[in-house]
């Protein structure tokens, strides 16, 4: 399946690009044969700029981030594709319609042939075209929505949000894709403490080093140096596309390269502290086999979930009403997986937390979750292997979590005792 959905991928990509390519070539063409001005076209693309930059607009305003010009055209370039392809396909079930309604009928030689229209055909065609295209464009738009992230250029650091002294730093993940971050040195006021323990903070998903940064409020002070990445598609980093976590975890294995190499006096113990996606991401990469992720000490996980496919149906009943909550849980991920070009659907942290033995776990959840339901940090939790702690916030949601100094606390306190389970 993985081979299957980075061929869909790389086939939707050009999809994407050469979209608004062919319509602007086909308005050219049928305006050249004295066809009528193609209002069509110029009202497609006026309303996917319109969409396209709204979106890059909204999301800059909400993680507190400057969209730039390029981006913003490129949102636009994107939503005027998606506005295409969706139109295209709507063009094919006419066509199909039109093909199974019609009939031809030979008359007297010499004369054209009259065209009927079976009017029931037509009118089952079109209410199946109607049902086909909201069934499948739902999905489609959600999961290109949720996937695609605009870039923005982040309007404070760590000195300006905490005081924090750091270094800006840029290294690559695992498979290539440029990676920003911030090291920040364990200190204490203005005094640089000399620190052989890291950890590893990752954000959750649309957010960005810059507001995720309160994670780590109480470790800089404690002896902890930082080390604060964007995410690929986020921040400052590379990327347009995200994966809720699945190929985010190359990105924090790429982050311990980094710190090893370049950084080998303070890699000598790593942890790393995660958010949502990030929270995901993180666990996976300390699962994974090479010596980047063996590296990892321990892990703590905030807001995050057990199994993404059922993460996603539980959404979809959250938000949509039958039928439509079935169409997007049995399609929105595989969409989603076509975009990105990954196998959305097996990745399942819970199966990972299974293998993270015999080092330790936190998992932190709010019992008022709206977004991602107490039950799958509850899930996540049963199918880890001791060592493993808990913390459970009566009164925390999604993002209040994020800001508990009850939850920071036991992070710290965590870290400072973790120790990987003794083998015999």
């Amino acid at each position: 399946m993985q081979s299957l959905y980075l061929l869909l991928h790389y086939l939707l990509t050009i999809a994407y690009l050469a979209a608004p390519v062919a319509l602007v070539l086909m308005a050219l063409r049928r305006r050249g044969n004295g066809g009528p001005p193609p209002l069509a076209a110029l009202g497609t693309f006026a309303a996917g700029t319109a969409m396209g930059i709204s979106l890059a607009v909204v999301y800059a305003v909400a993680v507190k981030g400057r969209v730039s010009i390029s981006q913003a055209v490129l949102a636009a370039y994107l939503a005027t594709s998606l506005m295409i392809l969706l139109r295209a396909f709507d063009a094919l079930l006419q066509g199909l319609i039109w093909r199974i309604s019609v009939r031809t009928e030979a008359v007297e030689e010499g004369r054209p042939p009259v065209i009927r229209v079976h009017r029931l055909l037509a009118l089952g065609g079109n209410l199946t075209r109607v049902l086909v295209l909201f069934g499948f464009g739902l999905p489609f738009v959600m999961s290109a929505v949720v996937t695609y992230r605009p870039k923005v250029h982040l309007i404070d650091d760590p000195m300006s949000q905490l005081g924090w002294f750091y270094e800006p730093v840029r290294f690559e993940a695992t498979d290539g894709v440029r990676i920003s971050g911030w090291f920040i040195p364990a200190q204490d006021g203005a005094r640089r403490l000399h620190s052989r323990k890291t950890a590893i903070l990752c954000h959750g998903l649309g957010a960005n080093k810059s507001n995720h940064l309160v994670l780590g409020r109480l470790l800089v002070p404690a002896g902890y140096n930082l080390l604060v990445i964007d995410h690929r598609a986020h921040g400052e980093s590379a990327g347009q596309l995200s994966s809720f976590g699945d190929l985010e975890r190359r990105d924090v294995l790429g982050a311990v390269r980094w710190l090893r190499q370049s950084r080998p006096q303070s890699a000598e113990r790593i942890f790393g502290v995660g958010a949502s996606q990030g929270a995901a991401a993180v666990l996976a990469a300390a699962v994974d086999r090479s010596p980047e992720g063996q590296a990892i000490e321990a892990v703590a996980l905030y807001g995050s979930f057990d199994d993404l496919q059922a993460l996603a149906g539980s959404l979809a009943d959250k938000t949509f009403l039958p039928p439509f909550n079935w169409l997007l849980e049995a399609l929105a991920l595989p969409i989603a997986s076509a975009h990105v070009g990954a196998d959305l659907a097996a990745f399942k942290p819970a199966e990972l937390a299974d293998q993270l033995w015999p080092r330790p776990i936190l998992i932190i959840h709010g019992v008022k979750d709206q977004i991602i339901d107490f039950r799958h940090g509850q899930m996540l939790f049963d199918r880890a292997t001791q060592p493993k702690q808990s913390l459970w916030i009566d009164h925390g949601d999604h993002n209040s979590i994020i800001s508990s100094d009850e939850a920071a606390a036991a992070v710290l306190h965590f870290f400072e005792t973790a120790r990987a389970m003794p083998l015999i």
